[in-house]
């Protein structure tokens, strides 16, 4: 027996784990954080159903009829048919996607620059990046990354629409979780979480809504006096019309938008505004996948500012960049040399701050041929459930002249491929890993492969870097060697570590120049960066009112409009589809669709769940754990009842990332967020009705 140290990779929070090996070299036991995702990497290791082989299709698209075929021929063939697209219709025309996992993403863009194709997507295309590139508009910094971080100096707590418990690793045993006494808690959330039963104040929002409650306690700050006006004087730009602005969100209106008593608006903005430092926590995805969820998510980042909240120590800190790996990813090369991205068209803004083409566009590249046409895909970690609308995107697929897949399992992606390879698992490979961390420390490590790969799966990284062999680029992509590509994006780190980077596999801690920039400019407290920096957009201030959105034909005040989909802004639809639904909410048992085959993580949540208020089930003839079929104008899919009071009457959550009941085949992917391109999941109609 022995044990050997490398790092989960079942979510990004990269946590360090002990792994046992038998007299064999056989895992046999992980140690770790006490997280479900944390001991099931074994059971996907040694899965029944987990792809081994190379396969290529011999049935017609969907069927799921694959033939084992060896290496040799599966990749000669992909670099010969990826060959022949580009000669036909162009480099543009071939899309190179990567969904989880992440670790191999600089080789698959690297892969994509140098074949020659922009069109590099990323499963970002639907989540955080939104979060970011609002951040950095208004402010030049991120925020969110940092905002899970606990103080002990913070006084009031408001955690908007994320429910660490569910979320956030260690979930039960989050600093989040553990109440301080002294400390005011507000929770925004639709569904009554744990933690929002344990709140000071819970608002219970209708989804969709954040930017009217945001904009209504931004009411309340400036009518009381509440803002700090030194703060506002020196370093905030467009405040006046965006005060104007918010005159008209008086707490009666935003009370009725959102659906909550306004004595709860009212208690909760003297809160958070009278009871300094005041930090907001934030969701990645929670305020930006609504049809105005960018606008919305900046709303609700300038309380901060408003309050005079933004980088100190209590509040919401910045997050500052450390040392980090040297790109290899090529994406300077694109951005010189390689036409637009898909979505450089009609999401600039977004496209500006994010490496990456918009993905939520590929059905229509492939269907449609807009904003460019897309004729072959070379996918790592792909599920449809990631689309709105995902019977389209399946159909997408099956349009493709040539699609090629890696991963795990199959799913209803895979079995549109015609070539499906068998990716190893974080176990099985190596990997140069750079954890962001909080707003002035990191992480880095390199992480060796615990135990060979099982049957013959490689890494997606690997293989990335073999077809760029066999496309005619070996000097480019290291002749196939894995370990050298992270060699060479080693070659960023500081010499100094970069030895202990790779001999350490606890990892080693980096910091932030910004500590040593702010004390040896005289600056004894380590934070507000501003004083020394200023912010990084476009005015060196807080954007309330922003030149950049404006210069792209948007608002550039955080205008709130109704979802596309709503009670009041489609009435005559809302008749046929009466309830609010919403979606996504995390538990620690999946990450999304990546834990469908564990039978372990199925146990904990076996059915997917339509949770809706008793007030909605009982006129529908609806019990718990009745059949019922949600259905929006996308179609109809089967859940299980819930039937509980901690969902807001109106509204009903259902769970994401099953294959076997995906809530996305009833999303909207018309009415996509106008500048980051992100779809509407958690603010559309439905119905509920009893399978009989």
């Amino acid at each position: 027996m022995s044990w050997k140290t490398s790092t989960c990779y079942e979510c990004d929070a990269n946590c360090g784990i002990q792994v046992e090996l038998d007299d064999d070299g056989e895992p046999i036991r992980v140690q770790g954080p006490d997280c479900p995702r944390c001991y099931v990497q074994l059971d996907r290791r040694n899965h029944p159903d987990r792809i081994l082989y190379p396969l290529k299709r011999v049935g017609p698209r969907g069927s799921g009829e694959f033939e084992r075929v060896s290496w040799d021929e599966a990749l000669d063939t992909i670099a010969e048919r990826l060959s022949a697209a580009k000669a036909e219709h162009g480099a543009p025309a071939v899309g190179f996607f990567a969904g989880y996992t992440k670790e191999a993403r600089p080789q698959l863009q690297r892969l994509a620059h140098a074949f020659g194709s922009p069109n590099y997507l990323t499963e970002s295309g639907c989540c955080f990046s939104a979060t970011m590139v609002a951040e950095k508009v208004t402010f030049g910094y991120k925020i969110k990354t940092t905002s899970t971080v606990v103080s002990p100096k913070t006084r009031c707590h408001l955690i908007w629409s994320t429910n660490p418990r569910g979320s956030i690793p260690p979930f039960d045993t989050h600093p989040l979780v553990l109440r301080r006494p002294g400390k005011t808690l507000i929770v925004v959330d639709p569904r009554r979480t744990p933690l929002a039963e344990e709140a000071d104040i819970h608002l219970a929002i209708r989804p969709g809504t954040d930017g009217a409650l945001a904009l209504g306690f931004h009411h309340l700050i400036f009518e009381n006096g509440w803002q700090d006006q030194a703060f506002l004087d020196e370093w905030a730009n467009g405040v006046e019309g965006f005060r104007d602005y918010v005159r008209d969100f008086t707490p009666a209106r935003v009370a009725e938008i959102c659906g909550i008593a306004e004595q709860d608006l009212r208690r909760a903005a003297e809160l958070f505004a009278t009871t300094p430092p005041a930090q907001i926590t934030l969701s990645p995805t929670a305020t930006v996948q609504h049809s105005n969820g960018f606008q919305n998510h900046r709303a609700v980042i300038l309380l901060s500012a408003v309050t005079g909240n933004l980088d100190r120590e209590g509040g919401n800190r910045f997050f500052n960049d450390k040392a980090a790996p040297k790109p290899i990813e090529l994406f300077d090369y694109c951005r010189t040399h390689l036409p637009p991205r898909v979505g450089d068209e009609v999401y600039p803004v977004w496209t500006r701050y994010w490496p990456a083409a918009q993905s939520m566009l590929l059905p229509d590249c492939i269907l449609d041929g807009r904003p460019q046409p897309i004729r072959a895909l070379l996918a790592m970690g792909i599920n449809t459930a990631m689309w709105p609308n995902s019977k389209r995107m399946e159909q997408a697929l099956g349009a493709l002249d040539f699609f090629v897949a890696t991963d795990f399992f199959h799913n209803p992606a895979t079995r549109m491929a015609d070539f499906v390879l068998p990716a190893a698992t974080s176990l099985e490979r190596p990997a140069l890993i750079a954890y962001p961390g909080c707003a002035y420390q990191g992480e880095l490590r390199y992480r060796r492969p615990v135990v060979a790969p099982k049957g013959e799966a490689r890494p997606d990284g690997e293989i990335f870097l073999q077809l760029g062999v066999r496309l005619g680029m070996a000097d480019q992509f290291w002749n196939g060697d894995l370990a050298a590509s992270w060699a060479e994006a080693a070659e960023g780190i500081p010499e100094e570590i970069r030895r202990e980077v790779y001999d350490n596999p606890d990892g080693v801690v980096v910091y932030a120049e910004a500590i040593e920039d702010l004390v040896e400019s005289g600056f004894m407290d380590a934070d507000r960066l501003y004083r020394l920096r200023g912010f990084r957009t476009r005015t060196g201030k807080v954007e309330f009112d922003s030149d950049e959105l404006r210069e792209a034909g948007h608002d550039g005040l955080p205008i709130y409009r109704e979802p596309a989909e709503s009670p009041i802004s489609t009435p005559a639809l809302a008749v046929d589809y009466p309830l609010v639904l919403t979606s996504g909410a995390r538990t620690k048992f999946d990450t999304h669709s990546q834990h469908n085959y564990i039978e372990r993580m199925r146990r904990a949540v076996p059915h997917p769940l339509a949770e809706i208020h008793p007030d909605d089930a009982a006129p529908r003839g609806i019990e718990n754990g009745d059949p019922v079929m949600v259905s929006s104008p996308r179609g109809s899919v089967r859940f299980l009842a819930k039937v509980t009071d901690r969902i807001k009457p109106g509204v009903v959550h259902c769970t994401h990332g099953r294959n076997d009941a995906n809530i996305n085949e009833l999303t909207d992917d018309k009415h996509l967020d106008p500048i980051s391109g992100f779809p509407p999941f958690k603010s559309l109609l439905c119905q509920v009705e009893r399978v009989v």
